[in-house]
């Protein structure tokens, strides 16, 4: 079980990211578009060109009362040649609370956040970091909620 002395908080730096993303509604949400996400994404990885980190990939999120939209990215060095049916974007330099993640990593975070006076910033992404080899959920992911 995680604690909130676990958390951390610190800023991290613009990334630019490409990838695949996928909007559902929590209502008809359907798992296996997600999983049919990460195949496609895993099969084309390697048209994205300029890539920072080899052995991992980011998962930014966002949600609203009743939709959410996953995606699933490589940082990159520069913006160039976004290969087709992809996107491309940066997310700017924000501070976040982080986790290395055992049991539920959003609930630490959060509980964290109210319990320290903070305030997440529902604005920006969320980011889940992976290794590719082992991309364990949630044993081995990096969870990162933005603040403001």
């Amino acid at each position: 079980m995680l604690v909130e002395g676990q958390v951390r908080v610190f800023e991290l730096p613009e990334m630019k990211l490409v990838g695949l993303s996928i909007t559902s509604s929590f209502v008809g949400h359907d798992p296996e578009r997600v999983e049919a996400m990460k195949q496609e994404f895993n099969r084309r990885k390697d048209e994205i060109s300029h890539i920072i980190h080899a052995e991992r990939y980011l998962s930014p999120h966002f949600s609203t009362e009743n939709l959410f939209t996953y995606m699933i990215c490589m940082e990159v060095e520069e913006l160039t040649n976004v290969p087709e049916g992809m996107l491309g974007f940066a997310i700017p330099a924000h501070q976040y609370a982080h986790v290395k993640s055992k049991g539920d990593p959003y609930e630490v975070l959060h509980n964290y956040v109210r319990n320290n006076d903070l305030q997440s910033n529902d604005r920006a992404l969320a980011i889940e970091i992976y290794q590719f080899a082992n991309p364990t959920w949630p044993d081995e992911v990096d969870v990162y909620i933005p603040l403001r």
